[in-house]
């Protein structure tokens, strides 16, 4: 892909939900890996990290490039299962592209994500809307205010963890790039006031985002919201999860992070 800016032509967009991206065939290598990427990867430091609150810790998986340079930090926001350790890979995979990537655990006030499914939709289930929010502010300062990263701060988020994005960039902070996976793109009434680039992957068998997505198309056509948004067919929610056999896409799941990964070279900057 060329680097471009992200103010798109309509006829870039997914005019309705009807038509999909097209899923070229792309290398895996560099781009998504279905292997797991051990913790312990070379070119790469990683940790848990803990951030002060004022009611606790918030537990976070950190990975970044294992040099002494800063670089673009991107918080990665999970979904409703909470940080598994698919979005611990997903820092390292970030870390892999030259990122700072941290991801902060939702269920920490509640003793952090249960390793079962059934037990993790409930405790994740149990943080508020107000208090992801202040969570992911956290890990936005932290990112902001340590060295590693050099002061560029992006966002991706991942079904539920499109709340907080959302939330994010209609309160105006300031994020240079964010994007949403599968996730409710931000409300019509709010996104007036929204300046962060969006980049929206989407799953076209979704009853839950599709039937929002007309309304924020027609929107960034008058208020010139800098977004793309794609749709991948044939894709079900968590289409890029690829410890979650029931819902992977291989051929979306590759062409999507590709996509990921230069909107956030692009608008954060990175070399």
């Amino acid at each position: 892909m060329k680097r471009r800016t992200f103010l798109l032509e309509m006829t870039r967009y997914v005019a309705g939900m009807a038509a999909m991206a097209t899923l070229p065939s792309l290398d895996a290598e560099g781009v998504a890996r279905a292997a797991q990427i051990p913790i312990d990867v070379r070119r790469l430091h990683t940790e848990r990290l803990a951030i002060d609150t004022d009611w606790g810790q918030l537990d976070c998986h950190l990975a970044r490039p294992d040099d002494t340079a800063p670089h673009p930090g991107v918080v990665v926001v999970h979904d409703k299962l909470g940080l598994t350790p698919h979005f611990e890979e997903v820092t390292r995979r970030l870390a892999l592209e030259g990122f700072v990537a941290l991801a902060p655990d939702y269920a920490s006030r509640f003793g952090g994500t249960p390793s079962e499914r059934g037990p993790a939709l409930e405790t994740v289930g149990m943080e508020t809307r107000s208090g992801m929010l202040a969570d992911t502010r956290l890990a936005l300062g932290w990112l902001k205010s340590n060295a590693v990263s050099n002061g560029k701060i992006g966002a991706v988020g991942f079904g539920l963890g499109a709340t907080a994005i959302d939330d994010l960039v209609t309160i105006g902070t300031d994020l240079d790039g964010a994007v949403i996976f599968y996730g409710h793109p931000p409300s019509i009434t709010d996104a007036g006031t929204i300046k962060t680039p969006l980049l929206l992957n989407l799953a076209d068998k979704d009853q839950f985002v599709d039937p929002e997505i007309p309304a924020f198309v027609d929107l960034v056509k008058k208020t010139g919201l800098k977004a793309e948004i794609f749709t991948y067919e044939n894709t079900e929610r968590g289409f890029d999860d690829d410890s979650d056999s029931a819902h992977y896409s291989a051929g979306a799941a590759k062409l999507a992070w590709a996509r990921t990964i230069e909107f956030l070279k692009v608008t954060l900057h990175a070399a």
